[in-house]
């Protein structure tokens, strides 16, 4: 990869960490020179960044208001949990049908670094929510990887409804998972057969759907009209130096 490819790359991965760890949350304004400017480069990979975090349905901007971190609305999380339910289910089913006796092993193994890890940042620790969060999407990749399809992993991959649940773990109340919420499914994914696998992810996937839809129905979301006043407040920095 190029130089200037490579700091495109890194100023997006750190914009998108910002984001998703709650540094820069939903709603926050965002300027270009100000991020230029705590990522120590010009404004050019930024604003490269910023187009790729929105199409990403990260970052949106607005005639004559500017660019801010996406409030998704409320039917929005609703769609995307439809969109889960139908990958995880179907990743669930395969799982069933062809991982191998290792890979179902190492899904329970991974359950249980899962569920530590949630239990682990029930206090609401920003550092530990974020390690959980990062435990938590690679198990739910796992299943999709260990059944053999590339397609399916990079779609779970991207679905919006964990990034969203990442995003909802730094704007309201932390509340913790069953202690073994993560290892009652992968045990049942390793020794069940398909079907009762697919309605077992069917079951862990809507679970508290209700409780992040209204969450983000509570968020503040500025009127459509409304300009975002960057003023002279200082942001503190997001990022080390590139």
């Amino acid at each position: 990869m190029r130089a200037g490819q490579q700091l495109k790359e890194n100023v997006y991965q750190r914009i998108r960490a910002a984001i998703l760890s709650g540094a820069l949350p939903p709603g926050a304004p965002l300027s270009r020179r100000k991020l230029a400017e705590s990522l120590r480069v010009s404004t050019i990979p930024v604003s490269a960044a910023l187009e790729r975090l929105s199409a990403d349905r990260l970052v949106e901007s607005r005639p004559r208001a500017g660019t801010r971190v996406r409030l998704p609305t409320s039917n929005e999380v609703r769609g995307n949990y439809i969109l889960r339910e139908a990958l995880e289910t179907h990743s669930a089913r395969l799982f069933a049908e062809v991982a191998s006796t290792a890979a179902r092993n190492a899904l329970i193994e991974r359950a249980r670094k899962v569920d530590g890890a949630f239990q682990r940042a029930s206090g609401g620790s920003r550092p530990a929510l974020e390690r959980a969060e990062r435990i938590h999407v690679e198990f739910h990749t796992s299943i999709a990887r260990a059944a053999g399809c590339a397609e399916l992993v990079e779609a779970i991959s991207n679905s919006r409804v964990l990034l969203l649940n990442w995003l909802v773990s730094h704007s309201a109340t932390f509340h913790p998972f069953p202690s073994d919420w993560h290892v009652r499914l992968a045990e049942t994914l390793a020794h069940a057969a398909p079907e009762e696998a697919a309605e077992a992810m069917r079951a862990h996937v809507r679970f508290r759907i209700e409780e992040v839809t209204r969450r983000f129905e509570t968020l503040p979301v500025p009127p459509a009209g409304d300009r975002i006043v960057r003023g002279p407040r200082a942001r503190p920095a997001i990022c080390g130096k590139i």
